[in-house]
């Protein structure tokens, strides 16, 4: 049985249908895209330089899709509705497969219909999409945490058996990404507070915000697009301070501490996707 689906925009495509949409393949949605690194020969000795990092190129995908109707008109229709999708930006694009569901971003770049024939109740095209970020994802969880708070401590002379109070706070989320490609985390920072900072704790790379935050708002720091936006509406990425954008390894986690000025209710919640290439 297959069990495969694609899943365009709001169109699903199951790999098989008695009537409806289906695919019927799927290309260039797994592997490896080429290295677009510029090579320099070595002008006196054999091959070439050795890139100290490899970059890679956007990824071309293509989808083979049917449609069985119950007309010709039918068909034309289900066509329309297909062209329609990605026809105003890049859409999500998502693979169910057995092991698991994992995305991506597109563009539509082309429908192309295929052996149309007229009266025909089924109908044939290729998708061409390009996802210009090469890795797929698997959504992460959020992870949240207020500043760091000392806890309550511990008075003396004290009985055994040694019961230890709570409270307090370390200010530290750590960000796992069970993929095998890195992955850009994503930060959500909620007022108040009049400035905050982000460091990761294994390098000292830090991101901060240098501007006040009241509550009730919050601000989102993207690491993979290096921006950052107040409630979603607002760009404020002229506040950002030091910009020591870092990723999270695949198969692997980094732990990132929050400091803010005048906190009062201020937290910091992070997340980052799982990723491979």
């Amino acid at each position: 049985m297959i069990t495969s689906s694609v899943i365009l925009g709001t169109l699903r495509f199951p790999g098989y249908a008695a009537e409806g949409w289906s695919f019927k393949s799927l290309t260039d949605w797994w592997g490896q895209t080429e290295d677009k690194t510029e090579r320099t020969e070595r002008p006196q000795g054999h091959g070439a330089f050795t890139p100290v990092r490899s970059l890679r190129a956007s990824r071309a995908i293509s989808v083979e899709v049917n449609y069985l109707g119950r007309s010709q008109a039918d068909v034309e229709d289900a066509f329309d509705t297909l062209s329609a999708i990605g026809a105003d930006g890049p859409v999500l694009m998502t693979v169910e497969t057995p092991a698991g569901a994992s995305w991506r971003i597109v563009t539509v770049e082309k429908v192309t219909p295929l052996n149309h024939k007229g009266g025909a109740r089924r109908g044939f095209a290729a998708v061409d999409l390009i996802a210009h970020d090469p890795r797929r994802y698997r959504s992460g969880e959020w992870l949240s945490t207020p500043p760091p708070s000392p806890g309550q401590g511990r008075t003396w002379p004290s009985v055994r058996p040694l019961i230890w109070p709570g409270g307090g706070s370390s200010g530290r989320v750590e960000l796992v990404n069970d993929g095998k490609a890195p992955s850009a985390p994503v930060f959500r920072l909620g007022g108040a507070f009049a400035s905050a900072l982000i460091t990761c704790v294994g390098t000292g790379a830090r991101v901060g915000l240098d501007r006040p935050v009241p509550a009730g708002s919050f601000v989102e720091i993207d690491f993979s697009t290096r921006r950052a936006m107040l409630d979603g509406l607002s760009d404020v990425s002229r506040w950002l301070r030091f910009r020591e954008w870092t990723e999270v390894p695949g198969l692997t986690s980094r732990t990132y501490q929050f400091d803010a000025t005048s906190p009062d209710g201020a937290v910091m919640q992070g997340m980052v996707n799982h990723a491979w290439w």
